[in-house]
């Protein structure tokens, strides 16, 4: 016997998930974060937030769905990559192609938070990516302040 839907059921939009790559967060998460959502990624100095950022780009990035990553930390993406290089999920064929690396370090330093967001959106206009990171994305709130 087939059970029926309910009416309300049917309205119910369906949100695709981007999977982290990480078994155990995407299981709590129920198979990862929601696509078109804003996510923050948050913690102490040292506690893998980078890392994480990564692997959910390096999980989900193709050429149809890149991936951009603005560091404005100062760090070179090379030494980044460099560490993360370590990693399974890391995956060199991708870079520069489904995801690319964008240093506004100079940009923080020198212009006001308009500048800043300026670049961001037009770096997004651009190249239309499905996952964006800004790390460190508490460095340019602090600029507003």
């Amino acid at each position: 016997m087939k059970k029926q839907t309910s009416d309300q059921n049917q309205d119910r939009v369906v949100i695709r998930k981007l999977p982290t790559g990480v078994a155990g967060l995407d299981e709590i998460l129920g198979g990862g974060l929601p696509e078109l959502s804003f996510n923050i990624i948050a913690g102490a100095p040292g506690g893998g937030k980078t890392t994480l950022a990564h692997q959910i780009m390096f999980n989900n990035a193709t050429p149809k769905r890149p991936a951009l990553y603005f560091t404005v930390l100062g760090e070179p993406a090379i030494k980044m990559l460099r560490y993360q290089q370590q990693y399974t999920f890391f995956d060199k064929a991708v870079l520069d192609g489904s995801i690319r690396f964008v240093n506004l370090s100079q940009l923080v330093l020198d212009q006001d938070l308009g500048a800043v967001l300026e670049a961001i959106i037009k770096e997004v206009e651009a190249s239309n990516p499905s996952i964006v990171v800004v790390d460190s994305f508490r460095t340019v709130v602090r600029k507003a302040q």
